[in-house]
């Protein structure tokens, strides 16, 4: 039985929206409202898809990834309908206008629900979404021991694995085979310093991050969808290496950078595409098509992950730091869907890509629905991506269950 998403197709391509469309305007294809749009103040409506201000309502796992197990693993969280994508030509993109930390982060964290963290309430505030609020009475420590230990092993491995491997659990090891942003190769030079660190010179390698981080800063907005992605995990890899080294001066240098790179991440959204789940279908694309949409795919993938990270990494600090008034609606206050299999994930050539396209199952994970995955997933689709998120949903040991009743281990 073929339990994927999306297997009949190759991945789509967007199209412009109807306003443009109508006008015989070039559109740019920025979600969730084009330049065009976004200057006369009008919805932006792209085919197939709803404007942002109809974004279906979120009855979503609110605070599952920090909370209470007896709650449902089925969300019934919806993802965007499926739309097609195209990203324009690298020299017809405007440049990448990164809004001010005082003004876009405010209000778009704004938007997620209140967290009060015993007892859970689920209440409807007028024709806004459904929040779901918990509260809990375990302790940080408890919490980090339950929900969040493996996430954070894994992102504390992230700076070594990007240094020997290419690659993190959110940045593809092919992204960069065409040319990697000054952003990225100044954040893997630093990757590589912070692997030769010592109890001597650790201070000077990690003040001497400042340097890299304040060019990065200075520099002009990214230009390409490509420039956009390498900027915020630039961002990532500098906010792990001094956030979690256990140097108070590092930590106390790294936190003003947080606004910074939600940022960031809210600006790489412009040129995220996220994808529908569709019903199953024991179908197969066309070998050629799939095999075309690979490097698209490894660009939109990463930048999924990477936006979704993001927000994660956040978050986590600013639990484990004691941040009183957390807000979390369940999927880290984004609307977001990714893919789900190891086999396409691992995949290093377009004719690996297109035959585990069509010979192993994938999954859309929509808002931090796992639920088809629970039910259907092999342990072997389940990639380190999916580990983590998934055992701080659910907790480190129900994971552990999951893979052992399925003849595997976490």
């Amino acid at each position: 039985m073929n339990s994927s998403a999306e297997r009949t197709n190759a991945p789509p391509r967007r199209k412009s929206c109807e306003a443009c469309k109508i006008a015989k305007r070039r559109c740019d294809l920025a979600w969730p409202a084009c330049f065009r749009c976004a200057r006369r103040n009008q919805v932006c409506i792209y085919p197939g898809r709803q404007p942002q201000s109809m974004d279906v309502q979120a009855t979503s796992l609110a605070m599952n990834f920090l909370e209470d197990p007896l709650l449902p693993v089925h969300a019934e969280a919806q993802c965007v309908p499926d739309i097609h994508l195209h990203l324009p030509e690298v020299d017809s993109l405007c440049a990448l206008e990164l809004p001010t930390p005082e003004t876009e982060v405010t209000n778009l964290l704004a938007q997620c629900p209140p967290l009060e963290i015993p007892g859970l309430s689920l209440t409807q505030e007028g024709p806004g979404p459904t929040m779901i609020r918990t509260r809990s009475s375990l302790s940080i420590s408890a919490i980090v021991t339950e929900r969040l230990q493996f996430g954070m092993d894994v992102l504390k491995q992230a700076p070594r694995m990007m240094v020997l491997e290419n690659q993190t659990p959110w940045c593809h090891r092919q992204l960069y085979k065409d040319g990697m942003p000054r952003s990225m190769q100044d954040a893997v030079a630093c990757c590589a310093l912070y692997m030769a660190r010592n109890e001597i010179n650790a201070p000077v390698i990690l003040s001497s991050f400042k340097t890299r981080i304040d060019d990065l800063l200075a520099s002009p907005p990214p230009k390409t969808p490509l420039e956009a992605l390498a900027h915020t995990q630039s961002l990532i890899l500098y906010q792990i290496m001094r956030l979690f080294d256990g140097d108070i001066h590092a930590r106390l240098s790294a936190e003003p950078l947080i606004p910074m790179l939600e940022t960031s991440a809210f600006s790489l959204l412009n040129y995220v595409y996220f994808p529908a789940a569709e019903p199953d279908t024991a179908l197969t694309a066309p070998m050629d098509a799939v095999m075309q949409s690979w490097t698209e795919w490894v660009y939109q993938e990463s930048a999924r992950r990477t936006a979704l990270f993001t927000f994660y990494l956040v978050q986590i600090y600013r639990l484990v730091t004691g941040e009183n008034n957390l807000s979390c609606d369940g999927r880290l206050g984004l609307i977001h869907s990714w893919y789900l299999s190891a086999y396409l994930w691992s995949a290093q050539t377009a004719f690996d890509f297109a035959v585990a396209w069509n010979e192993n199952q994938h999954f859309v994970v929509c808002n931090a629905d796992f639920g088809h995955v629970l039910e259907r997933a092999r342990p072997s689709d389940v990639d380190v991506f999916g580990r983590m998120l998934l055992s701080t949903l659910l907790g480190i040991d129900q994971v552990k269950a999951w893979f052992y009743s399925r003849g595997a281990i976490l």
